[in-house]
């Protein structure tokens, strides 16, 4: 797919004219998502109206379970990134509070959807299972009841199942978490990816184990199981690069349970500069857990071993 970076508003009151909108949470943007944006642009051509995609950030269970802990599978800029693949040309990115968690359903869709007069909203797309507004008590029944007497069809596109189940943000999060990279590959309909900004780390793994790395940030992603991995990497400028890249809370520098996770990732034959580049790194084979080794040494004659091992696993894939 191919497409340019939409524009991006906090709310529908900020458009005007002619537009067609789909509604949805859109972690990961998987086969399901993609499936929705294929319907989204089917009806932009039918109505020749402006696609648009609304989402809330944070994500919805992120405000209302606080206390549970929800890893995202793109981060915000990759979300729109990909929206724009899938031929989106807005993004309306409408914060998520405890207010509008709590707003009735049908008060949501006049408050929000019919609220504007410069705005002509001639279609809504969701998918078949979409549910919004206090208690989850709106769906699709409700909102053709509402919006079928304003003029707005509302298409209601059914989802997809692989290997038998549904294919869902959170069925690919827990084969994420529990290293089933083919299979969130599988569902996603592209590999499996970290994507973000390479970052300043300590420096220990340049100055000190001689394996200079880009540290790659982003404390909302899922992860997959702790360890070390055969990777390939895509940078901004399209080139695809081999490496090693080691997920962790690295326990032999920085002690056990001190610290978030990191990502750290290794290149081989690169010598460049990517702080601040957006890359996006893709686990392609597990080659060992993480642990505590009893030294720098030990751990640097281990690195070594995995480089090897990472390169024999590349040339086969």
């Amino acid at each position: 797919m191919t497409g340019r970076v939409p524009r991006v508003v906090s709310s529908l009151a900020e458009l005007s004219g002619r537009i067609v909108l789909a509604i949805g949470a859109f972690d990961g943007l998987h086969r399901g998502h993609q499936a929705v944006f294929a319907r989204l642009m089917a009806l932009a051509r039918k109505f020749d109206a402006v696609p648009v995609a609304l989402f809330f950030q944070p994500l919805p269970r992120q405000v209302l379970h606080p206390d549970r802990p929800l890893g995202c599978l793109t981060s915000l800029e990759e979300k729109i990134v990909r929206m724009g693949e899938c031929g989106v040309e807005v993004v309306v990115e409408m914060p998520f509070d405890l207010a509008l968690a709590t707003l009735p359903a049908i008060d949501f869709i006049h408050g929000y959807l019919l609220s504007t007069e410069t705005l002509q909203v001639l279609s809504i797309c969701v998918g078949e299972d979409f549910r919004f507004g206090a208690e989850n008590r709106g769906d699709v029944a409700l909102l053709k009841d509402v919006l079928a007497p304003a003029g707005v069809e509302v298409a209601a596109v059914a989802g997809l199942q692989e290997e038998g189940e549904w294919i869902s943000s959170s069925r690919i999060r827990k084969a994420v978490a529990q290293g089933e990279l083919e299979l969130a590959a599988r569902l996603l309909g592209r590999p499996y990816a970290l994507r973000g900004k390479v970052v300043h780390g300590n420096g220990i793994a340049t100055e000190m184990l001689e394996c200079p790395t880009a540290n790659l940030v982003d404390e909302m992603l899922q992860l997959p199981p702790y360890g070390v991995y055969a990777a390939r990497t895509r940078l901004q400028d399209g080139r695809v690069l081999d490496g090693i890249v080691y997920i962790g809370d690295a326990p032999t520098i920085r002690g056990v349970g001190n610290g978030h996770p990191v990502v750290e990732l290794h290149l081989f034959d690169f010598k460049g500069n990517l702080y601040d580049e957006a890359i996006s790194v893709e686990p392609v084979m597990f080659l060992r857990e993480s642990r505590v080794f009893a030294n720098a040494d030990a751990l640097m004659k281990q690195i070594q071993t995995d480089m090897v091992n990472a390169h024999h696993a590349l040339e086969r894939k």
